[in-house]
């Protein structure tokens, strides 16, 4: 199966008439291939995609849709076979997004893809039929079409591909200027050596994906009722420019006790310099969150902690200007707001 690949942005109109090479665009869109013999290859045709209709997902969450014909003879006019549905959500794509794919298969299907050159990790859907994938938007991600790649293997060996098209579309985060000690702005040297090391240790978790799903549909505000603010921004430190803030945050007291988004198993609990004290829970699938700034630590590595347990206290440790906790997600390595990723992980 193919990796994401810029393609060329372009709009979607509310109703769809022989829109080509059957790729599905980043609207909310229901596509039915009533004509399997319009099938070209794994991808229909523009003739079977003929009158998409606006379309959401279950809670109200826009969402593309497509249902596709399945099993043996899926592309033969003479044998249609019954149908797969498959949904992409949310519509609308700007960086720094999260992205749910869900699947209506058999319990004996396999089920692969891909998007932005990273696998999808299809894991059992909680309290219901189904896979369920989440994929992400990197805030450094430019704005364009990029394919995502869906494979179902069925019990009898057959296989069914589908490609659709999502159009990540630009956003034009706001800049904050923020003003630090200077050696988090010029580290020194022995400093240095210890953020390379960090970093690597970082990207070694985003690297690899878990096949369980941990994560159980319920969730959690970390801080209860306290809204985030300046996901995305662009930052400049002491008039020096930085990478974008990749998290949201909470205001809070020093001490104010930090609780999980939704159930994982501790991968770090560690003091790093930039971060200070950090926790990074792994929900299963590909999907992380990160509680940093804490005054304190409540949870070990390698510890599962259920939705809603406290892991720390917020602090001012690290790169601050003040208390307050650091809430970040990630879906491999892909930088993503919390807050939306928090939706996906519920469900009814």
């Amino acid at each position: 199966m193919g990796t994401g690949r810029p393609r060329g942005a372009g709009s979607a109109s509310r109703r769809v008439r022989g829109a080509g090479r059957g790729r599905l665009r980043a609207a909310a869109l229901s596509l039915l291939l009533g004509l399997p013999a319009a099938c070209s290859g794994a991808v229909a045709t523009g003739e079977a995609n003929a009158g998409l209709e606006l379309s959401t997902a279950p809670g109200g969450r826009p969402a593309a849709v497509l249902v596709a014909p399945r099993g043996p003879g899926a592309h033969s006019a003479a044998s249609p076979g019954p149908a797969w549905v498959l949904t992409v959500e949310p519509e609308h794509l700007v960086p720094g997004t999260p992205l749910r794919v869900t699947i209506a298969v058999p319990p004996t299907a396999e089920v692969g893809g891909s998007f932005l050159g990273r696998d999808l990790v299809f894991l059992p859907r909680p309290g219901g039929d189904g896979r369920i994938a989440f994929a992400g938007v990197d805030l450094d991600r430019s704005p364009g079409a990029y394919v995502l790649s869906v494979e179902v293997v069925e019990a009898d060996g057959s296989s069914t591909a589908h490609a659709i098209d999502l159009t990540v579309e630009s956003k034009e985060y706001p800049t904050e200027r923020l003003t630090v000690e200077p050696q988090y702005v010029e580290p020194p040297l022995p400093v240095q050596e210890r953020i390379t090391r960090e970093a690597g240790l970082l990207k070694s978790i985003w690297a690899r994906a878990s096949n369980e799903r941990l994560f159980d549909g319920r969730v959690f505000r970390p801080l209860g009722g306290v809204e985030g603010r300046n996901f995305g921004r662009r930052r400049l430190f002491n008039s020096q420019p930085r990478s974008p803030h990749s998290g949201t945050d909470l205001s809070a007291p020093a001490g104010t006790p930090v609780a999980a988004a939704a159930t994982g198993i501790v991968v770090l609990s560690k003091n790093l310099y930039f971060s200070g004290n950090l926790v990074v829970l792994d929900h299963g699938g590909d999907v992380y969150t990160l509680y940093a700034h804490l005054s304190e630590i409540d949870v070990a590595e390698g510890e599962r902690v259920r939705a809603g347990q406290i892991v720390g206290k917020v602090g001012a440790t690290g790169r601050v200007t003040g208390p307050h906790l650091h809430w970040g997600a990630r879906i491999g390595e892909a930088r993503v707001e919390p807050r939306v990723l928090l939706e996906l992980l519920t469900f009814p």
